[in-house]
């Protein structure tokens, strides 16, 4: 028995002289739940009602409403996002009553992962066109909407490129269809006197999801080509003043939907450095996000 403890011992030793040998490894991310949705938004069922055995008439009142989700852990402000019909919905030789609105505050999901839906009611239509026998119509739709993702990164301040851990935790994000999907740093360079030093490091920006970056909220669902620009800004905030190349403005490409930017840090204090990650938070605000509404198909039949 006094053999087996002293062996124990010897491997608890052992592992905690690789761990130190290993360096640091940052914490687990900041969000508990992460996604490429900041927001969803989703037809509400039977608002309209979409089934070929229970068409409207003409004339009849069709209630549309989307449904709004906010995916963060803190809520979103009312007027945040603005929901709107698009295509034969809106045209008036087909159907009236198409609603542009905003919504409402929309909670934050809780602790435990529940969800707080809201309703913003876009209707009802009143389909006006001419009917012989049943026809369908696709109703279709877009959201936009504007709040500051706000990212939970790492930086080293080292010298030594092996103490440098995992920037960019799986969780860093929240969730959101614009995220920071890569940083990447070099060690500090430490001048020659010795007492200072300089950081410097690569952010990734991407849009990911299948929307479009827009310079606000006001400038939603305008008419724009592919040569308008995706541009954001972002803001790095940490243990020293950090800069970022052209003032934090990020242009994404369009080939890619992303952007390196490169951000410096100086002044670091030589006598301060160490291999335990600091807080890194980057901010990219000054956009807004367009996107699709799953469409949904109703059925119309002329009245006897």
């Amino acid at each position: 028995m006094k053999n087996s403890i002293a062996f124990m011992a010897i491997l608890g030793v052992l592992a905690m002289f690789l761990a130190g040998c290993t360096g640091t490894t940052a914490s687990t991310g900041y969000y508990k739940f992460t996604g490429n949705k900041m927001v969803t938004a989703t037809f509400v069922n039977d608002a309209p009602v979409s089934m070929e055995t229970a068409p409207y008439e003409k004339g009849d009142e069709i209630d549309v409403a989307v449904e709004l989700t906010n995916k963060l852990p803190e809520d979103m402000a009312a007027g945040q996002v603005k929901v709107r019909l698009t295509g034969d919905a809106t045209m008036p030789n087909f159907f009236t009553g198409a609603k542009e609105m905003l919504s409402s505050l929309l909670k934050r999901v809780d602790e435990q992962g529940v969800e707080n839906p809201d309703e913003v009611s876009i209707g009802p239509l009143k389909y006006v066109g001419e009917v012989s026998g049943q026809i369908s119509k696709t109703i279709t739709g877009q959201y936009c909407y504007s709040h500051p993702v706000n990212v939970k990164a790492n930086l080293f301040y080292t010298a030594k490129a092996e103490e440098i851990g995992a920037n960019l935790d799986s969780g860093s994000n929240p969730p959101s269809s614009v995220q920071v999907t890569a940083i990447t740093q070099r060690p500090v360079d430490v001048n020659p006197s010795g007492d200072s030093g300089e950081l410097d490091f690569t952010v990734t920006v991407k849009n990911i999801g299948t929307g479009r970056v827009v310079s606000a909220l006001g400038d939603c669902f305008k008419f724009r080509d592919r040569r308008e620009k995706q541009e954001l800004k972002l803001e790095a905030k940490g243990a020293y003043n950090i800069d970022c190349e052209k003032g934090g403005v990020v242009t994404l490409q369009e080939d890619t939907q992303e952007k390196n930017v490169d951000c410096t840090v100086k002044n670091i204090k030589s006598s301060n450095l160490g291999k335990v990650p600091s807080e890194l938070t980057l901010t990219l605000t000054n956009f807004a996000y367009e996107d699709e509404i799953a469409p949904v198909t109703i059925w119309l039949e002329s009245s006897q």
